[in-house]
């Protein structure tokens, strides 16, 4: 499976945003692809991005360490 990622991050924005108390979705997938070993980012940044799981993150019903992902399962890869 190959992810394409349009970069268009408004860095002005995204701070005001997350200073008012708003997701960064955009920012969280930024520093992911960044960051981390590109198995884990995957999983993550895939996790993120269905609509269930944004809605639930701008609700409340879930948190960000729900959508932790384990660094165990991509072991092997």
């Amino acid at each position: 499976m190959r992810l394409g990622i349009v970069h268009n991050v408004d860095v002005e924005a995204a701070s005001t945003q997350m200073a008012t108390g708003h997701l960064c979705i955009a920012c969280a997938i930024d520093v992911a692809v960044a960051t981390l070993d590109v198995g884990v980012a995957k999983m993550f940044v895939t996790k993120l991005v269905k609509e269930e799981n944004v809605e639930a993150l701008k609700s409340g019903r879930k948190t960000w360490e729900d959508l932790a992902v384990s660094v165990s399962a991509t072991s092997g890869c």
